[in-house]
């Protein structure tokens, strides 16, 4: 009786690489949900100290004793237009009309003053009958005050904006009807325009981290911002119940989805990778059956039979014989029909024509043409060896 075989080495050996990646994997996937549930990242997020946020924005007015509110409902941002606060707009053309009607109404009724970051032409005309846009800066720019601007400079003598590579793209100009205010001129319109407690910013770079430190950007978003004292920073939400729009399913994910669908993969990934490694070579292992090589010549003649392939056995045969043919000749790696015909021709009584009839694919239709094929090529192989 024979001893059970002792398990290989290498089975039993751990992989502590393996270990190590899975690890790391966790590690990441725990630090990447700390970091998000610190801060919210995108555009002009206030919390962000991302290049596209506002952290540096909202810290430095809260040490100048600004109060600053974060909204995300419409109704809250109306509440505050309403107490007289300063309200910012920070994506103004992602309210729906209910929702631009709905500020529109509070600012008339309260005291507060509105700012708008770069709004679009179909938002303003909601919001303002005399505000229109005027063009944009395709390329960075730097904008002067002028002589003409009084307080609607906020301080500053020069603004400097980005073109196509902007935060929203290029930035908008703007011109203000009779009665409003336009400063950092550029052609027929401003970067900077109010009317009537409605304060439009032209582009939204000037509220960034990257952006606000460039040339005097600051002086007008920290002046124009926390001029009141009373700040509420309005960042539209897709969960408002005032945003009639469609809702994708992800927005009702919760925060924490996103880092554990990062985990699943990264952890996925590695198990494929492990269980897809092979372990060793591959083992060769002999045929528990001999085959007769007659076996398996009747077995595909019975398989072409079948399939009705007169071409593909045609095919075979004058491969067979072509080769055998040029075996006897001398004809060494001879591929070309030709060359087998030449040399063919002063050995046996048959014209090249008959030749490349013979062994040049020509069209089997029936199996006696096929029987036929088969004794005609065994007959031209016996005239050579005679």
């Amino acid at each position: 009786m024979s001893s059970p075989t002792a398990p290989r080495p290498e089975a039993g050996r751990r992989r502590p690489w393996l270990i190590v990646l899975v690890t790391l994997a966790v590690v990441a996937a725990v630090v990447a949900s700390i970091a998000r549930g610190i801060y919210r990242d995108g555009p002009l997020e206030p919390d962000a100290p991302t290049g596209q946020g506002s952290k540096a924005v909202v810290q430095v007015l809260g040490d100048l004793g600004v109060d600053v509110q974060v909204e995300r409902l419409t109704a809250d941002a109306a509440d505050s237009l309403r107490a007289g606060r300063t309200v910012l707009v920070a994506a103004p053309n992602s309210l729906t009309a209910e929702q631009l009607d709905a500020l529109a109404e509070a600012h008339e009724d309260g005291g507060g003053r509105m700012v708008l970051v770069q709004p679009d032409e179909m938002t303003l005309s909601s919001l303002s009958t005399e505000i229109s846009p005027a063009g944009a800066l395709r390329s960075p720019t730097e904008l002067e005050a002028g002589a003409g601007c009084g307080d609607l400079a906020h301080g500053a003598r020069q603004l400097r904006v980005p073109g196509e590579d902007g935060l929203r793209g290029r930035s908008t100009l703007y011109r203000a009807g009779e009665g409003g205010e336009n400063c950092f001129l550029s052609g027929d319109g401003a970067l900077v325009v109010g009317d009537d407690r409605l304060l439009v910013l032209g582009s939204a770079d000037l509220l960034t981290n990257d952006g606000v430190g460039e040339a005097d950007n600051s002086a007008v978003v920290l002046n124009a911002l926390g001029d009141s004292g009373e700040l509420s920073w309005y960042l539209p939400s897709a969960s408002d119940p005032m945003n009639s729009g469609a809702q994708s399913i992800l927005t009702y994910l919760p925060d924490w989805a996103g880092p554990l669908a990062l985990w699943i993969l990264v952890a996925g990934t590695i198990a494929l990778l492990a269980l897809g490694r092979r372990f060793g070579p591959v083992v060769v292992e002999p045929l528990p059956v001999t085959v007769r090589p007659q076996e398996l010549v009747l077995g595909r003649a019975r398989l072409l039979q079948q399939a009705e392939a007169r071409d593909a056995a045609a095919t075979a045969l004058r491969s067979a014989a072509s080769t055998r043919l040029a075996d006897r000749l001398g004809l060494r790696r001879e591929s070309a029909l030709d060359g087998l015909i030449a040399a063919l021709a002063s050995h046996v009584d048959r014209t090249p024509e008959q030749l490349r009839t013979l062994l040049g694919p020509t069209p089997v239709t029936s199996d006696q043409d096929l029987v036929r094929l088969a004794q005609d090529l065994d007959r031209l192989e016996k005239e050579i060896d005679r």
